[in-house]
């Protein structure tokens, strides 16, 4: 059990608590709702209300806790498809064929308006054959249509797939006041300018609002005659005629009708509901019929499922103590009840379609968690659920959500991480941050909302796109594509401030800009938009209530009001080029913003994604800022207002509709998705990336903050068995941080691109995007042109962007006229190498602790998993002595005195800095830093002082090299090195020389640096990195030459790693005006690799080659 000491029984009652949301401290105090998140730390809490209690309250919670048994082995338990499970999947997948052949509709009833009762039941393959029962319609994949939200909608949606309404719907048009009808007749004209400008965007007028979680586990626990009864009771507990009491009894009655109705839809598949379930087939077919009906009723943009794994199991180990079932009946049961949930279809409009694409359906399952005394509740369901990517396939839906916590196994972190890096079918998020808030028994609606089962209860609002906000604050608030005037407060204060028509000679003043968007903009936003939904949502509640699931609710339900912001990285980069650089409006006829210039284009300002505080402190302020506002206003029903950073697909959509803006972006231009850095801005890696998004305050954000990350295989891992604890030390580093949600695609940007191009070919291909997952194919051309413009991290090379702005009084630093040595290979030769070292004396004191120790820096990658254990910080130090041929990084080979270019000048203290706020993700499986190059060997008091910053926070180093100078300098790093990766150009010395640039005497001196490893640093672990070239290093005599040199270094040497030759670097040479040494030479087949790897184990020499 996972709460030995609670009570049992299923009707407890909440405990009333105060209705007014409130931020803590741990002294109790109110104070603004304002959050910094810290490693380990969130500083503020948020207190959730609890309604006052009702005598039909039901309690699953603690019937979960007192009786489910966490599990924390392996999943070598796990059983594969059964015959008819396989015979069930080749059915689904001709269907989806035939559907996708049928131009995305398959049929649609367009007579009948849905509802619980009104279809008779359909089945997969037969009533004996499905495991589990349950249809929107009487036959698979066939769409329903709902007009009780807008007869309009439904017609414009059947038209645009080639069908028309039926008598029965048409009746909708005259005869019913649909919940579209009602919202556009109590629309102001404001609320309607600003949904016609697309400042408000994707707003539920038009659609099922969604978002609400039913928690469907009543069901099963109490029975539908024992829910009737406890509603039954809480309406008669409810006296008088005030208007409150009045609303709550309309709709306990509308409840308890809904529940009868489940009740005749059931019994038409043959299934008793009446009574509690007893088995674990009856308990997931009781969950099934329960959400079947409210997607017969209902067409929200979301339908979660809710939170269904640990319930669940405590059935199936009761059946598998008692010897009623078996490992392979659970797992189908499980299997058939995921086939009916990919079978879910609604009908749609085209406008929905494009918002949010790949006919989503948004069937959240939350998985895992923890329990508030910190006690895993992953269980074997947990693990069977996320099986069925396995036994079923990738697929969007289920939307499986693993609720991530540090209490988890490492058995089940790495099976989740295995299967993202499989499938990039899941997502997580931070149940360390959530649960203090909603406990233990919360689920996930759409994508990151999170709510108390049947406690809380969600009004959806979508978004504002706050670009165009900006955009208003520097056009007199009028929108800057039809000009248009929207707010009348800006189009005064912006006249006042000197901001509009004329001002193209000025910079744009940030402290002006700011102040007006921040202090007039946003609050007048925020009470248009709350005005717009209160109206959505008096309106939904009257013409189209969710009876069905707010019958598996308690009838004094919490309210919480959903808003969110679409383009927070734009916004944020765009005030941060006003602030560190000049930035000048381009004016049109109009007076309207048509662009932008800067005052310094080769200028760097901040961008969001880069873990910099100038730009981060932006989207902090604005996130607060805007929920700040919302928590003013007087909401329908008393909600409490909640704030997103997510906009699904619809990214794409809000760009096109949005002009140029600061940042650089170009008019039409799609927005980053979600909380997402904008496309290839995070140059900084992964774990900075990571940084800035977790910095952005879940008080302010509770409606969720996605993040979609994408990385290729070998970022993770040159061998697959270490790419699985890489991304567990990934998420476990991210949570850590206080990051809310991350979308995991771990893909190669080649299979997206031909997948783009024929899309016929990958029908299965699954990728998350934002809070969600879809098949590639699913996508507009344009969406999936979008995907492939995101960040997607890779092995980490020294970065291209200095390239672009590496001068300095100027001239360029990255080209030799720089320098006062001549840096040819000839002169390289004859160079003394000593002369070239940055160093001080021997004297291990030279450099006091407090003194910093300057080392001239190209660039530091935050995440890599390919250069030593572990994830690792990498840092290119700048200047080589080498001329290497095959040199991916030339722009790192010229020394630069750091003094000199101060541009290139980095303190052991920053990097120590940097190590420590990362070191969550650096400290885990022997992680720590690798200094790279260039050459690090030149700069050995920089790498030993670094080196032993690290030290001090128990994290590993690492020193790759190609072994030049001497003793001396040697002896400095070595002492507080770990990992030693010696990269030789050759054996032959001929071929060494010829490949390095430099002299057979300098090759010499790699080898020499090896040999004074194996007999001075027994503790060192050396390995050997080997460049093939085609017909140069791949000849017998030298992998032989390789082999037995190998052999020779033993007890440090641990393996050779291979490089195929790649051409990644040849870009930069073009962009530094040189020519490219090896022409066009083809890259290293791999299979030819494969060849070279078994010559070496068959000379007993172990060997590493990156898996494609």
């Amino acid at each position: 059990m996972m709460h030995a000491h609670h009570a049992t029984a299923p009707e407890r009652l909440w405990q009333h608590k105060a209705l007014k949301l409130r931020y803590e401290e741990s002294d109790g105090r109110d104070i603004k709702p304002t959050i910094k998140a810290s490693s380990n730390n969130i500083a503020r809490r948020v207190v959730l209300p609890t309604p006052s209690p009702m005598p039909g309250d039901c309690d699953v919670k603690h019937y979960i806790l007192d009786h489910a048994k966490p599990y924390d082995g392996d999943s070598t338990f796990l059983a594969s498809p059964t015959p008819r499970t396989q015979r069930a999947l080749s059915k689904f997948k001709q269907l989806l064929a035939e559907e996708r052949e049928a131009g995305g509709v398959l049929s649609v009833d367009t007579t009948t308006p849905s509802t619980i009762t009104s279809h008779a039941p359909g089945y997969l393959l037969s009533k004996d054959e499905d495991i589990i029962v349950g249809m929107q319609s009487d036959s698979p994949l066939k769409r329903t249509c709902k007009p009780h939200g807008g007869y309009g909608v439904v017609k414009n949606a059947l038209e645009a797939y080639g069908y028309e309404p039926g008598e029965k719907l048409k009746a909708f048009k005259e005869d019913v006041v649909t919940h579209n009808d009602m919202t556009f007749s109590m629309y102001t004209s404001k609320m309607k300018m600003a949904r016609h400008a697309h400042l408000l965007t994707g707003l539920p007028d038009g659609y099922g609002r969604g978002r609400i979680i039913a928690d469907y586990r009543r069901i099963a626990l109490y029975g539908v005659d024992e829910l009737i009864k406890r509603k039954s009771a809480d309406f008669a507990a409810i006296p008088g005629s005030a208007l409150e009491s009045m609303r709550l009894r309309s709709e306990i009655s509308m409840q308890i009708k809904a529940l009868k109705q489940l009740l005749i839809m059931a019994d038409s598949y043959g299934v008793n509901l009446r009574r509690p379930a007893t088995t674990f087939r009856e308990t997931a077919q009781a969950l099934w019929l329960g959400h079947t009906a409210a997607l017969k009723e209902q067409d929200g943009a979301a339908m979660s499922a809710g939170r269904w794994d640990t319930f669940l199991d405590i059935y199936s180990e009761r059946d598998l103590a008692n010897g009623i079932t078996t490992e392979e009946e659970i797992q189908e049961v499980i299997d058939d009840l995921v086939l009916k949930m990919r079978m879910v279809r609604h009908v749609r409009t085209p406008e929905y379609n494009a918002l949010f694409s790949g006919d989503p359906t948004w069937i959240t399952l939350a998985l895992g968690g923890a329990t508030e005394d910190s006690k895993s509740m992953v269980t074997k369901t947990t693990y069977r659920f996320l099986h069925s990517l396995r036994n079923l396939g990738p697929a969007p839906e289920p939307n499986l959500t693993v609720l991530w916590t540090k209490h988890h196994p490492q058995n089940f972190k790495e099976y989740c991480a295995n299967l993202s890096i499989e499938t990039s079918s899941i997502q997580y998020e931070n149940d360390d941050l959530m649960r203090p808030i909603f406990g233990s028994d919360y689920a996930i609606a759409c994508c990151v909302s999170a709510m108390r089962v049947g406690k809380d209860m969600q009004f959806f609002g979508a978004r504002t796109n706050l670009v165009k906000l900006l955009l208003m604050v520097l056009n007199g608030g009028r929108d800057e594509i039809e000009g248009k005037l929207l707010c009348e407060p800006l189009a005064a204060a912006c006249k006042e401030a000197g901001i509009g028509a004329g001002d193209e000679d000025e910079p744009l003043d940030y402290d002006n800009v700011a102040r007006l968007f921040f202090d007039v903009a946003i609050p007048w936003m925020a009470e248009l938009y709350a005005d717009t939904m209160n109206v959505i949502h008096y309106s939904h509640d009257t013409a189209s209530y969710e009876n069905l699931q707010m019958s598996l609710h308690d009838s004094q339900v919490n309210h919480l009001m959903a808003f969110g912001i679409a383009g927070l990285s734009v916004v944020a980069d765009s005030l941060a080029a006003m602030k560190y650089d000049e930035v000048y409006s381009i004016r049109d006829e109009r007076g309207l913003t048509a662009g932008f210039t800067r005052g310094h284009p080769g200028k760097s300002t901040p961008q969001f994604g880069n873990d910099n505080p100038k730009v981060d402190d932006i989207a902090v302020r604005v996130c607060e800022k805007f929920h700040s506002a919302l928590d003013k206003q007087q909401l329908y029903k008393n909600a409490k207002a909640t704030l997103s950073v997510l906009t699904i697909t619809s990214n794409v959509v809000y760009g096109k509709s949005t002009g140029a803006t600061p940042d650089g972006r170009l008019k039409g231009e799609p927005f980053a998705p979600g909380a997402n850095p904008m496309h290839n801005r995070d140059r900084n890696g992964a774990i900075a990336s990571l940084s800035s998004v977790a910095k952005l305050p879940y008080s302010s954000c509770m409606d969720g903050i996605s993040n979609t990350f994408c990385l290729t295989p070998t970022a993770l891992g040159s061998l697959s068995v270490d790419r699985a604890p890489n991304l567990v030390t990934l998420l476990d580093g991210y949570f850590a941080q206080g990051g809310h949600h991350i979308n995991i695609n771990v893909l190669n940007r080649e299979l997206l691109k031909d997948a783009h191009l024929h899309p016929e070919k990958y029908p299965d291909l699954t990728i998350r995007v934002s809070g969600y997952a879809v098949r590639f194919n699913q996508l507009t051309p344009e969406q999936r042109e979008e995907v492939l413009k995101r960040t997607m991290h890779g092995t980490a090379i020294a970065s291209n962007s200095k390239l672009s702005r590496g001068t300095s009084n100027g001239r360029s630093f990255y080209h030799r006229e720089s320098f006062n040595i001549d840096q040819t290979s000839e002169h390289l030769d004859a160079l003394d190498l000593d002369s070239l070292v940055v160093s001080s004396d021997d004297d291990d004191n030279a450099h006091p602790r407090n003194t910093p120790v300057i080392g001239s820096v190209h660039s530091l990658e935050t995440f890599s998993s390919n250069d030593g254990p572990g994830i690792r910080t990498l840092v290119f130090l700048q200047g080589c002595s080498k001329r290497c041929k095959f040199c991916s990084n030339p722009e790192t080979q010229c020394v630069i005195d750091p003094f000199q270019f101060p541009e290139v000048a980095v303190s052991d203290e920053q990097v120590g800095h940097i190590l420590n706020r990362y070191k969550h993700y650096l400290q885990p499986n022997n992680g720590g830093i690798t200094l790279s190059g260039g050459e690090a060997l030149l700069q050995p008091d920089f790498v030993r002082s670094v080196f032993k910053r690290a030290k001090e926070l128990s994290l590993t180093t690492c020193l790759d090299t190609s072994g030049p100078g001497s003793k001396s300098i040697w002896n400095k790093v070595l002492p507080v090195t770990d990992y030693v990766m010696l990269c030789i150009k050759g054996m032959d010395l001929r071929l060494a020389s010829f490949i390095s640039g430099v002299s057979e005497t300098s090759n010499i001196r790699a080898r020499e640096f090896a040999l004074h490893i194996r007999d001075n640093y027994k503790d060192i672990r050396l390995s050997l990195r080997w460049v093939l070239l085609k017909g140069m290093t791949d000849t017998d005599d030298e992998i032989q030459a390789l082999a037995a040199f190998a052999k020779d270094l033993k007890p440090v040497f641990t393996h050779v790693e291979l490089l195929p030759y790649h051409t990644l670097g040849k870009e930069k040479y073009e962009m530094l005006g040189q020519q490219y040494p090896l022409g066009d030479m083809k890259p290293y087949e791999y299979d030819d690799a494969l060849i070279v790897q078994q010559k070496l184990g068959d000379l007993g020499v172990p060997s590493i080659l990156a898996e494609q």
